[in-house]
């Protein structure tokens, strides 16, 4: 296993690898274009046998700083200095090998504390197509800390959980 940031030629299969997963709401080349230039971005690719196997895409916010595809946020617990939002946690396992996948977690939190971040948020929609994917947070230290509508377009907001860890 290895794990990097993402560079430009990895587009192709992170698109493939996300619509696999997600089907109409998997990112498109654009998605990866714009993401891998916004200086507040981050993309790691993990490979397996020289094969992307997945990616994780985040951001490294301010305190009082919300992402734009957020609305009607709710949480029980305030976040604290700068903080990581967990855009896309995308793997061929789909949750289901915790010790992997938790590797690649790990490199992202990592990175993010380096960026002086000490809490970690990913929203997960309410009807996630992988249920497995609550657990995988919770066993990495994910609390369950309030609901967000995510904007997925300008038409339509998908509920979701707001997963929090913080360690501070």
């Amino acid at each position: 296993m290895n794990i990097k940031k993402m560079q430009l030629d990895n587009i192709p299969q992170l698109v493939v690898i996300d619509h696999n997963a997600y089907g109409q709401y998997g990112a498109d080349e654009e998605y990866f274009r714009k993401k891998l230039t916004s200086p507040k971005t981050k993309i790691l690719i993990v490979e397996k046998e020289g094969l992307i196997t997945g990616f994780t895409v985040f951001e490294m916010m301010e305190q009082d700083e919300m992402p734009k595809n957020f609305s009607d946020l709710k949480i029980n617990k305030l976040l604290k200095g700068k903080w990581m939002y967990i855009i896309a946690f995308t793997t061929e396992t789909n949750y289901e090998d915790v010790k992997y996948d938790s590797q690649l977690l790990r490199s992202a939190e990592k990175i993010a504390r380096n960026l002086k971040c000490n809490t970690f948020c990913v929203p997960l929609s309410k009807d996630h197509p992988y249920p497995k994917a609550y657990n995988f947070f919770e066993i990495n230290g994910y609390q369950k800390v309030g609901s967000i509508k995510w904007k997925a377009s300008p038409t339509e907001k998908i509920d979701c959980y707001l997963y929090l860890k913080s360690t501070s």
